[in-house]
């Protein structure tokens, strides 16, 4: 009988942690998971930052494989549209693909000496401001 007692105990234990747990976090948060950073509300770009990184783009030899966002060696592979977008939801996914290139694509790395942070950044305006109505 004690084992069953101290088994009744443990059940009620877990639901008054439960519904601790609830009434602090609230249910939502308990069933949804933690927030994550891809709901923030970023401004939308303006067509100076668009044109800057347009012109980093260009400056770094992107343009020379990527004119107009298209793909000159992987012409299924534009840098625009749904299924760009889908594959690199983030900024960081995105500028993390650039970082290390794919040397079996033809794409080479753009390691940080080659090209600063904040000008990765830039031109990752520009790369997404293809996949809108914005024009640069």
């Amino acid at each position: 009988m004690e084992k069953r007692a101290l088994g009744l105990f443990s059940l009620n234990g877990f639901a008054f942690f439960l519904a601790l747990a609830t009434a602090f976090f609230g249910a939502e948060q308990i069933q949804a998971g933690p927030q994550t950073t891809a709901s923030k509300k970023v401004a939308a770009p303006t067509a100076e930052e668009i044109k800057a990184g347009k012109m980093l783009f260009v400056k770094a030899t992107c343009w020379g494989c990527h004119p107009h966002g298209e793909n000159s060696m992987n012409g299924d592979k534009p840098l625009k549209g749904p299924r760009f977008a889908k594959k690199y939801q983030s900024d960081d996914e995105l500028m993390a693909a650039i970082r290390r290139g794919s040397v079996t694509r033809g794409m080479p790395p753009f390691p940080v000496e080659k090209l600063s942070e904040q000008d990765l950044r830039q031109i990752v305006v520009f790369i997404r401001s293809l996949s809108c109505s914005a024009k640069p």
